[in-house]
């Protein structure tokens, strides 16, 4: 979430250029209007003076005056407000998309602290979102993206104890049921998973991974957030603030590694994928430790 500082300081920026002008706005749209609506309120005190004394004629002569007066005073009014709040509205939309990430990183930090895997070195969380796996069992868990690796972590509650068969004690026992390198990911597409129009995402995995495609239930937001998060990964911009929040220098093009086994000494040729830390090696299968 390196982008929110950004956001919140270009947000700053922004209201302070935005402030005065909203305000000059408003002082010259609005207070002329006040000056018109007090006159109509006078007209319209009149016009229930006339009514209460019962004289017809001339409460509509004054009624279709007042009508005629506060029809292009309404357009002009709303013509107004929109100017006037049309700058502010862009500000709280911003606004609420910094809340909402922020509300995404706080829910990623705490669903991270309870996985039961650990993160390797190097490895730094970016997102972490409940959903259910569609296959199997479906299993309710949790979908890991770090900027390494893809993880889905299966989660069941187990009973320890019963009184008078009420559950008294139970505990949540977490499995990891998927795990690969992020770069073996070939895209995550939104769409309806299931028999009802549930709302989920289709992770696919690069053919020579010989993974099959895999569905996860979750909310359409979600999904929208998943897709983007994972853009962001791929993309190299979640290493790039990795990098720049440890104040590790993020331009420096890395080196083209030859990867030879260390039992034949054969290289290894095929693509090694963004996160994946061990390959196997195409001639006498000796498992290769990427360094």
């Amino acid at each position: 979430m390196g982008h929110l500082e950004k956001s919140v300081d270009l947000l700053s920026k922004k209201w302070s250029e935005s402030a005065p002008m909203i305000k000059q706005a408003f002082f010259s749209n609005v207070q002329p209007l006040t000056t018109q609506i007090r006159t109509l309120e006078a007209e319209a005190q009149k016009l229930r003076t006339t009514i209460n004394l019962g004289n017809t004629a001339v409460s509509q002569s004054l009624a279709s005056r007042l009508s005629i007066d506060a029809s292009p005073l309404r357009a002009r009014s709303s013509s107004d407000a929109a100017r006037v709040s049309a700058p502010l509205n862009e500000l709280a939309a911003s606004a609420s998309a910094i809340d909402r990430d922020l509300r995404i990183a706080e829910n990623t930090v705490a669903l991270f602290s309870q996985a039961s895997f650990p993160l390797k070195p190097e490895e730094s969380p970016v997102l972490a979102i409940d959903g259910k796996i569609m296959k199997g069992d479906k299993s309710e868990g949790t979908l890991y993206f770090t900027n390494q690796r893809f993880v889905f972590e299966g989660k069941r509650e187990v009973v320890l104890e019963k009184k008078l068969f009420i559950v008294t004690k139970k505990k949540t026992e977490r499995t990891v049921m998927l795990e690969q390198p992020i770069g073996a990911l070939q895209e995550i597409v939104k769409g309806r998973v299931g028999l009802i129009a549930w709302t989920g995402i289709y992770v696919r995995f690069k053919p020579e991974c010989r993974v099959e495609e895999t569905s996860f239930d979750v909310k359409g937001w979600e999904a929208d957030v998943i897709s983007r998060f994972f853009n962001y990964i791929i993309g190299g911009e979640a290493d790039r603030d990795i990098a720049q929040i440890r104040g590790i220098p993020s331009n420096v093009t890395p080196a083209i590694k030859v990867v030879r086994c260390t039992h034949c000494d054969a290289p290894y040729t095929q693509e090694i994928f963004k996160g994946q830390t061990s390959v196997k090696c195409e001639y006498c299968g000796t498992q290769i430790i990427i360094q």
